[in-house]
């Protein structure tokens, strides 16, 4: 289940909590210096954690099919552009249109050179596309991650709906939205970097 971070008004003690559960804890934003200075202190050891529009969720067990098609996703990708293509599974990526955020997309496609991103973490200047596998996280996927990579000028956002085993394909972002939008089925093609990719093999 996906968790997200809270904090007391009047205390500095951090404490994570459901988003279902009832809570008197007052929300509070975070931003991205106090992101930062949180992971110095390794207050997210071994956990996958993003920040979000001033919030951290701590992404929560991936099923066995959602590991899977990112993996299925990231080989057919290479196969397809080449090794030298930037392609990344769940790397992490700073968001740099305000607020600042830090999110750990599925699939990222970056410019290159590959080499780098060995010493640099990746920001939404550096993407050309993003996918997100959505299950649990559809309507996160399909919100504020859309409005999120929209606002940053991501040229493109994928998401791969696992429940109805579709493609939302978004692209020409203005603003926070995409201007272009489609939904492909099964047996239905996506052109990306000029060649064409079925998605669901």
């Amino acid at each position: 289940m996906t968790q997200v971070l809270e904090r007391p008004a009047q205390s500095g003690i951090v404490q994570s909590v459901t988003q279902n559960m009832v809570t008197e804890l007052t929300k509070r934003k975070f931003t991205f210096a106090e992101f930062e200075q949180m992971s110095d202190l390794e207050m997210f050891a071994d956990q996958h954690v993003e920040l979000l529009n001033g919030e951290i969720t701590v992404k929560g067990m991936q099923s066995t099919r959602h590991s899977f098609k990112v993996v299925q996703l990231d080989k057919a990708l290479t196969r397809l552009l080449g090794d030298d293509t930037p392609i990344f599974a769940q790397v992490p990526s700073v968001l740099l249109s305000p607020p600042t955020d830090f999110v750990e997309p599925d699939i990222a496609i970056r410019g290159p050179p590959f080499q780098k991103y060995a010493t640099e973490t990746a920001t939404s200047a550096d993407t050309l596309l993003v996918v997100e596998i959505s299950d649990t996280t559809l309507h996160r996927d399909q919100t504020d991650k859309l409005e999120a990579y929209a606002r940053n000028q991501i040229p493109e956002y994928w998401i791969y709906n696992l429940e109805d085993n579709t493609l939302e394909v978004h692209q020409k972002p203005r603003d926070s939205k995409y201007t272009l939008s489609r939904v492909l089925h099964v047996g239905e093609a996506v052109d990306v970097m000029e060649q064409s990719f079925e998605w669901w093999t």
